[in-house]
């Protein structure tokens, strides 16, 4: 009772000291291995572990990612579950123990066999991840996608896709081909903080938005 007392209070002053720019909830976990640009917030009851954030995302209550890179810019909604590993299931059995010694929650039953249970996640820039979405290891999601709430993500997102779905298919793109690609290669989330501003205001008009950012380039 004691111990537990004291790692909630350690806990929030030791994640402001290793994440000073960003802001997390007292009530969540961040591994000390995990990285937290600029503006990052986490809310409540998160769950994170070897992950890798860039400036100005969130990360909603009650979430759970591990071993997930995610560009800056990015909105995760609450609930959501990211890169959790994976079971084989072409083995006799789907049971961890029966391929790996170091499983959590299994008993090893004495013999190791090639499977890789825990592949990384990569989500680009500005991508907006309903809540209550789950992504399989190993997948990709291209910058500006959209992941419908409750999606079950099983196969790489191209860039600027909304998906939605169990499992998650393709129902259309935010905008044509040509500007998507365009948006793509902008790379406008590196502009900086002053440069971003400028642009702001044509934030609503993506043609006029990619012209201005061009002009200063």
């Amino acid at each position: 009772m004691i111990i537990s007392t004291i790692k909630k209070i350690i806990r929030p002053i030791m994640q402001k000291l290793r994440f000073p720019l960003a802001t997390v909830s007292f009530r969540s976990v961040v591994s000390l291995d995990s990285t937290l640009g600029e503006g990052v917030k986490i809310f409540d009851n998160v769950r994170i572990g070897g992950c890798h954030i860039a400036s100005f995302s969130y990360i909603g209550s009650n979430s759970k990612l591990a071993r997930t890179t995610i560009g800056p810019f990015t909105s995760i909604g609450a609930d959501v579950i990211c890169g959790l590993g994976s079971h084989p299931i072409d083995f006799v059995s789907t049971y961890p123990g029966f391929y790996s010694k170091n499983a959590s929650g299994s008993v090893w039953f004495g013999n190791v066999h090639d499977f890789e249970d825990k592949k990384n996640v990569h989500i680009g820039a500005d991508v907006w991840i309903g809540t209550r979405a789950i992504i399989l290891d190993g997948i990709s999601v291209g910058h500006g996608a959209i992941i419908g709430a409750a999606a079950v993500v099983t196969k790489n997102v191209p860039p600027y896709a909304v998906v939605v779905g169990v499992p998650a298919k393709i129902i259309k793109y935010r905008f044509n081909k040509e500007l998507c690609e365009k948006l793509t290669e902008s790379e406008w989330w590196k502009l900086t903080k002053e440069e971003l501003k400028n642009a702001s205001i044509y934030m609503d008009d993506p043609e006029h938005f990619l012209e201005m950012i061009k002009k200063h380039k």
